[in-house]
């Protein structure tokens, strides 16, 4: 059934390209256009080299039709297309999958998208707990992330207020901060409401989905997310993100005491500033600390745990630059560090990156995971080149 829905996304996009544009297919605009990178990543852990060496292509097709003079639809799609290899293993993992499929109608104030399509939103840039259906790495110089099947409309007033509602559907693998998949052929929807105040914004945020449990023995139950975020300049950057998650867990097995069950309540709270310090050619310094607590009660806090990080980037001339992030898990002491010196042309980016990350349990993930890697543990170094076309 998520398959057949699937294609129903496509064959949507289809039929608006093929039935709609051509209307005025003078005002027609087709851009063929593409991204290939290749790497290979050098990691010791576990007492051991690991090598991972790979190859993506990722061609994309975007055609343009104006109807007025505010007015347009577009379909854009593009396709994930990848090999991978790995030392030690003759095992070689290498697909073609959809990466983007959809179509969008656009106004001077609104704008309508159905397809397979990227939804993030929220200011953080490391440590975002608004990081609900997207999973980007800040260490990703291609800042490659699935999208989610999904409708989503965004009303934008004269005011620059905005106003978001989406639906989802087909999505029923674990996304962005997610642990356990959404229950097959179930709807999700949300909205938010971002409204400027002051010299900034401020932003409230909903979505709800219902959750299949039955990994963990527990039965299917709804979750609802409930967000609160904002952002001023006010001589520097400032801006949080707070999220509130509700789940109702309850096991398939009446023996099972409810005490043994996980909290219903999450929190989430992300506190984050930046500055460009005059030195040279500027120093971008970002700071961010997020806390996560879970508890019985919406107020409660009865366990936490808190994150640090800092981000730094240099620019060197017109083509380098330098930047590094630092990570430190408090209840664990663990740090984490990346460092990358990237060199960008028209075309081409030539980026090399080394890092630490320390070795996390898992019950640690839901502060700690941030850490890229974290579960993991190791250091090594990635190169990779990447091709714009």
């Amino acid at each position: 059934m998520i398959e057949k829905i699937r294609r129903y996304y496509l064959l949507i996009i289809i039929l608006v390209t093929v039935v709609m544009f051509p209307l005025n297919a003078h005002g027609l605009d087709i851009d063929f256009n593409g991204q290939i990178s290749g790497w290979t990543t050098q990691v010791y852990a576990d007492d051991d080299w690991k090598n991972t060496t790979g190859l993506r292509y990722i061609p994309q097709l975007v055609i343009t039709q104006p109807l007025t003079e505010t007015a347009f639809m577009d379909a854009e799609v593009s396709i994930n297309s990848y090999l991978l290899t790995r030392k030690n293993s003759d095992h070689k993992n290498y697909d073609a999958e959809l990466y983007r499929a959809l179509v969008r109608y656009a106004t001077a104030q609104t704008e309508t998208r159905i397809g397979l399509q990227k939804i993030n939103f929220g200011p953080a840039q490391v440590l975002r707990s608004l990081m609900w259906f997207d999973r980007m790495d800040p260490t990703d110089p291609v800042q490659f992330t699935e999208g989610v099947y999904a409708a989503l409309f965004k009303y934008n007033t004269l005011s620059n207020a905005s106003f978001w509602m989406w639906c989802l559907y087909g999505n029923e693998d674990p996304k962005g901060i997610e642990w356990l998949p959404t229950v097959k052929e179930k709807p999700e929807y949300g909205g938010r409401i971002q409204y400027p105040v002051l010299d900034g914004e401020l932003a409230a945020t909903f979505h709800t989905r219902r959750v299949d449990g039955s990994d963990f023995f527990l039965k299917d139950f709804t979750e609802n997310r409930y967000a609160l975020d904002g952002k001023w300049d006010i001589g520097i950057g400032a801006w949080f993100e707070t999220v509130l998650i509700q789940q109702e867990f309850e096991s398939i097995y009446s023996f099972i005491d409810e005490s043994m069950l996980p909290y219903d309540w999450l929190k989430m709270v992300t506190l984050g500033v930046d500055y460009t310090i005059g030195i040279g050619n500027g120093l971008y310094v970002l700071a961010e600390h997020m806390t996560t607590a879970i508890s019985e009660k919406p107020m409660g806090w009865n366990e936490d745990q808190h994150v640090s990080a800092i981000l730094l980037r240099y620019p060197v001339g017109i083509l380098d630059s330098f930047s590094a992030i630092g990570y430190y898990a408090w209840e664990q002491q663990a740090y984490g560090q990346y460092v990358n010196w990237q060199r960008t042309y028209d075309k081409w980016v030539i980026s090399l990156g080394l890092f630490y990350y320390p070795e996390i349990p898992d019950d640690s993930a839901s502060t700690a995971g941030v850490i890229q890697n974290a579960g993991t543990g190791g250091y090594g170094g990635q190169f990779m080149i990447i091709f714009n076309h």
